[in-house]
């Protein structure tokens, strides 16, 4: 019964230790004791079950001797484990109790190192699969050390290579589990079943669907030692692949175990043999693989990057062993990681590459490592002084182009440390700029658009950024010109010029002062169009420090080396072009050019002032007109600008054919303001006395009726400015106005001192006082000063005294003209002021 049982195997277990030794106890075990504990494994109670098998498992480790186990093991696999193991609904197994389950295992662990024969390796390969679905995690791991155990005998390697294709879909199964030691030990038990025996023969379908999957998601594992244990896994089958005859003497890579980390896994550490001349059925899949380890080169966490480098380094001195053992020669100079990889390099790079755009963002960003890992080792140069890396050079700097645009900014810095490192590693061969400069210059039909120009631009910055600085010297004007070219100046994309302003910096902090005229002249070119792009997109800033950069002598001295044809750039072969849009990326050029001129605009003002003639026409559309009006003013307003503009005698140009058309009233708001900066620069004409006096001669019939029409302009900013513009234009031209003009002018004039602004009834006293000495005082006799001085005397006793000054001292002026009227009237209204 149960307590009899129970009680003679705890009396057993307690003497076992000291008759295991004595002579013919292995014959007694395999013959009396053996067959009764294999009768309690089977026993109802779990006690007894337990007690049994943890005997058997004492006794299985103290003994020497293997022999009389044979019989003991077949029975043990055939009646206990496999029952155990067997499903039975609704339980997943027969044998409930989970540590139950896994002393089964640790004692068909221990029986196989016992009794290593085919016939129980055989058995235990069943039972094996069985086993890897227990939801126990300890007993998965304990499947991975009978793998393990297996391997390391001769027997067992070819039983796993022959059966093992069963055990690795299983075993895939698990490199999802939750527990980090379950991940790590089953991705190690892969590496061991494929690497058995020189490997299984047929699995290529096996591999591309769930082998190579599987380990691609290992990748990504966020524990160390799992990645680690994948580097093994990935080192097991290379070394497979590699290994031959003419191996001989070489050093396999190692398989070290973090034995810390779980107990007993130092038992995986396995050399099974290699079949000679390698695996052929693996060879298809030894880029995969290589790019697993390389994956790892690159991991955050340095002792994973190290043991990764370290593998592959032990995998090039057996790679390159078998070469010379069968070719007698080597490619390379030097027998290493980077001349492995560099082997590999044209079956490595388009996977990578298709990888860098996959759907996941996390495939993305380690395929982009990866692939930096790969020309930083891979960009090797073989005795014959080819560079590997030239010949894929196109697909590879598409993809980066695409992967620089992302979404996701991992992505982006991702692809442009590849294209820095790309740029290093060539050296001095200028294949990679050679490709990308026609990209970026519109030669290649299709990389107009704005997602091709900016990933070109990021990528082209990125090249040169990790190139040598004689080499970006060099090519410096070449690059400058391609980067003015016409396809990303006129963009007029955000994208677009901030990668056209990343390349620009990249190449002027490289070439410094040696910058050619050549490449200084596009690069301007370049900067205007930056600083006149959309004040939105923030580039002026960064620009006008670039500008100062290439400025050996200053800013002023390069600007004036370079302005005439910079024009002529802009005009693209016109001499006077016409941009229709205000939003046209030459306008605005254009604009920002004059803009930081400064006097060298006016010193070359002949070279431009065609240009604001073309544009000045009042059939052009009103945005560009009003864009190049506000430029003309804001010009003019600089004194050395206005002096130059002056000696070139632009003056009656100016006033005829630029700006007197736009002052003529027209209804609409856009109108209204072209009108109003076109005044404002007829009075800057004025102030700064640009124009002659014949000038303002010939001009004053065209200019007198279109100021006096915008005297009842509604703006009153412009009333002012008309004002102001008569009074320097009466005071210009002393005596010189008829009898028509006057009687013209003066009742406009008048009816300012009752204007809604002050400032235009101040400004129009000024006016009527040079107005009273434009012309003869015959001109204003009669009914003129008569209305003139009872205007002046009404507003005499205004509230305000600014404007009871200004108005007495045209009354003075009036004195001179007819003091008679002015004292009849003074006289017949003093009663009646208040003050």
């Amino acid at each position: 019964d149960y307590i009899k049982v129970k009680r003679a195997l705890v009396s057993i277990t307690k003497e076992v230790d000291g008759i295991v030794a004595q002579e013919g106890f292995d014959e007694f075990f395999g013959t009396s004791l053996g067959p009764s504990l294999l009768c309690c494994a089977n026993h109802p109670k779990e006690k007894i079950r337990e007690l049994s098998l943890s005997m058997m498992l004492k006794v299985l480790g103290s003994s020497s001797s293997s022999e009389n186990f044979k019989s003991f093991s077949s029975g043990f696999v055939k009646d206990v484990f496999n029952l155990a193991f067997t499903a039975a609904q609704p339980k997943p197994f027969q044998e409930e109790a989970e540590e139950i389950r896994l002393l089964l295992m640790k004692v068909m662990t221990a029986l196989t190192v016992k009794v290593p024969s085919s016939e129980v390796f055989d058995e235990c390969l069943g039972s094996i699969k069985r086993a890897l679905g227990d939801n126990f995690p300890e007993v998965k791991r304990e499947c991975c050390l009978l793998i393990a155990k297996m391997a390391k005998d001769e027997a067992g390697g070819k039983v796993l290579r022959i059966h093992g294709e069963g055990l690795i879909k299983p075993l895939l199964s698990n490199l999802g589990h939750q527990h980090s030691k379950t991940r790590q030990m089953t991705v190690k038990a892969v590496g061991i079943v494929l690497a058995a025996d020189g490997g299984m023969e047929g699995v290529e379908k096996l591999m591309i669907e769930s082998v190579l999957p599987g380990l691609k998601r290992l990748g990504f594992d966020g524990i160390p030692s799992v990645r680690k244990a994948l580097v093994t896994c990935c080192v097991k089958i290379l070394t497979v692949i590699f290994e031959g005859s003419g191996a001989a003497g070489a050093k396999a890579p190692s398989d070290e175990m973090d034995v810390d980390v779980i107990d007993g896994e130092a038992a995986m550490q396995v050399d099974g043999g290699v079949e000679e001349g390698g695996n052929r059925s693996y060879e298809p899949f030894a880029p995969a693989l290589l790019s697993h380890i390389m994956g790892m080169m690159c991991d955050d966490v340095a002792e994973v990057a190290e043991m990764a480098i370290k593998e592959i380094n032990d995998l090039a001195a057996l790679y390159f062993a078998v070469e010379r053992s069968n070719k007698g020669v080597f490619k390379f100079a030097q027998v290493d990681a980077k001349a492995l990889i560099s082997t590999f390099y044209d079956r490595l790079l388009k996977p990578l590459l298709d990888d860098a755009t996959h759907w996941t963002e996390g495939q993305r960003e380690k395929s982009l490592k990866t692939l930096k890992v790969l020309i930083e080792y891979g960009g090797g140069t073989s005795q014959d002084g080819k560079s590997v890396i030239t010949g894929d050079l196109e697909i590879l700097l598409s993809c980066l182009a695409s992967s620089v645009r992302d979404d996701e900014e991992p992505i982006k810095e991702g692809a442009e440390a590849v294209a820095k490192s790309l740029g290093k590693k060539l050296g001095g061969n200028t294949a990679a700029i050679d490709v990308l400069l026609p990209r970026v210059d519109g030669s290649v039909s299709g990389m107009n658009t704005t997602e091709k120009l900016t990933g070109s631009l990021v990528v082209l910055a990125s090249v040169l950024e990790g190139a040598e600085e004689k080499v970006v010297k060099t090519e410096a004007a070449r690059i400058a010109k391609a980067l003015a070219s016409t396809s990303i100046l006129e963009s007029g994309e955000r994208e677009v010029l901030e990668s056209l302003l990343l390349a620009c910096q990249v190449l002027v902090g490289k070439a410094g002062a040696e910058l050619g005229e050549e490449a200084e002249e596009d690069l301007l070119h370049c900067f205007i169009f930056l600083i006149g792009a959309d004040v939105n997109f923030d580039l002026r800033e960064d620009t006008e420090e670039l500008l100062k950069a290439i400025s050996r002598g200053g800013v002023p001295e390069l600007l004036e080396k370079h302005f005439v044809q910079l024009v002529k750039k802009l005009g693209g072969g016109e001499e006077a072009p016409v941009w229709k849009s205000a939003r046209n990326p030459r306008l605005q050029a254009f604009d920002a050019l004059m803009r930081i001129a400064g006097e060298t605009g006016g010193k070359y003002f002949g070279s431009v002032v065609d240009i604001f003639e073309a544009h000045m026409d009042v059939e052009n559309e009103p945005e560009s007109r009003l864009l190049m009006m506000a430029l003309l003013e804001s010009i003019l307003n600089d004194k050395t600008t206005a002096e130059y503009i002056k000696k070139g005698a632009f003056g009656e140009k100016l006033v005829k054919d630029v700006v007197a058309p736009n002052i003529v009233w027209k209804a609409g708001g856009v109108a209204s303001s072209i009108r109003k900066v076109a005044i404002a620069a007829l009075f800057t004409l004025l102030k700064k006395e640009v124009l002659e006096t014949e000038v303002l001669f010939k001009s004053a019939p065209q200019l007198l009726p279109i100021l006096k029409t915008n005297l009842g302009d509604y703006d009153a900013s412009s009333r002012q400015l008309c004002c102001l513009s008569l009074g320097i234009l009466f005071a210009a031209l002393p005596g010189a106005l008829g009898s028509e003009a006057v009687h013209q002018l003066y009742p406009d004039l008048l009816k300012c001192l009752d204007d809604s602004s002050d400032d235009v009834r101040f400004a129009v006293c000024g006016t009527l006082k040079v107005f009273l000495k434009s012309a003869p005082p015959q001109h204003f006799a009669g009914t003129l000063i008569d209305y003139m001085c009872d205007q002046l005397l009404i507003h005499l006793d205004d509230p305000d005294q600014v404007i009871q000054n200004a108005v007495f001292e045209i009354l003075l002026v009036a004195i001179e003209v007819d003091a008679k009227v002015v004292k009849k009237k003074a006289t017949a209204v003093r009663g009646s002021q208040r003050d």
